[in-house]
């Protein structure tokens, strides 16, 4: 378990009250309190970097609409590894100031939208979308025009928070699957002469050939096959730097035969960087 006290505080995105929030004081339980906020997970990673004594928050994956690519670049692109992970169950709700049916504009952040997109095309078919910067600024945007033909997705937490919320409540959980959970990692700056602990639950790591040629999958998943590795996640995401070359994210479960593999891994001249290996944190 990392030692919490060693670091001053939490930097997630923000404002106030939202999931990455909810997050962070997780992470920090009562040996943390402070945390600071930002707009952009690329903001979240160069802060950790500059400061030994700051954490990062940030959301990684979601059950339903995949990958965070901001996330997975900013490890690639940052000197940070993964500590912890942590899952957040994730539910919506929806505020309108009119019935739905006469609804002209909607207030979603992005992540929300891929989330409740079947419930707003069944409720909202001719409502247009207009993205926040945030879930909390979707409410805010939507208080600010009370007189307006407009709704918002917004946390189902805010309902039980905020009376004009309430009193404006069309329906909750309008997430379009009822296990909606959004997985957070917690970053630091990498420490010096950091070796992974193949001991705790998991490893992430990213994976980029050298050349492109065939059956270079198959090869990758041989050596996983041969040391017993199960994986867990195994995604390809394209190089920035050159178009149609792709890398691989993958997350395993360790077992004691973790640090063979990827020795065998570099005599097949496939380069990877270990994100970190890393325990969940319960709520």
């Amino acid at each position: 378990m990392v030692q919490l006290t060693a670091f001053s505080k939490i930097i997630t995105l923000g404002p106030k009250g939202t999931f990455s929030n909810q997050a962070a004081s997780l992470v920090g339980g009562d040996e943390i309190d402070t945390i600071e906020y930002t707009t952009t997970i690329p903001h979240i990673a160069k802060a950790v970097v500059k400061d030994n004594n700051v954490l990062g928050v940030i959301p990684i994956e979601n059950s339903t609409s995949g990958m965070v690519g901001q996330a997975q670049d900013s490890l690639v692109d940052s000197d940070v590894v993964i500590i912890n992970e942590l899952q957040i169950d994730i539910h919506f709700s929806l505020v309108s100031h009119v019935p739905l049916g006469e609804v002209k504009h909607f207030f979603c952040h992005a992540e929300a939208f891929n989330q409740t997109m079947i419930f707003t095309a069944e409720n909202m078919p001719e409502a247009k979308v207009v993205f926040s910067n945030s879930n909390i600024h979707s409410g805010e945007l939507f208080l600010e025009r009370s007189q307006e033909p407009v709704a918002a997705i917004i946390p189902k937490a805010l309902i039980t928070k905020e009376a004009a919320f309430r009193e404006r409540l069309m329906a909750n959980n309008v997430q379009d699957y009822e296990q909606n959970i959004t997985r957070f990692v917690v970053i630091q700056k990498t420490p010096e002469g950091y070796k992974p602990d193949y001991s705790k639950n998991k490893t992430s790591l990213f994976l980029e050939f050298k050349e492109d040629r065939h059956s270079m999958l198959f090869e990758l998943l041989r050596e996983f096959h041969v040391f017993g590795i199960n994986l867990c996640r195994l995604e390809s995401r394209p190089l920035k730097d050159t178009p149609w070359r792709y890398s691989f994210f993958i997350d395993l479960i360790n077992n004691h035969r973790v640090e063979s593999c990827l020795e065998e891994l570099q005599k097949q001249d496939i380069g990877y960087k270990v994100f970190g290996s890393f325990d969940r944190i319960t709520n």
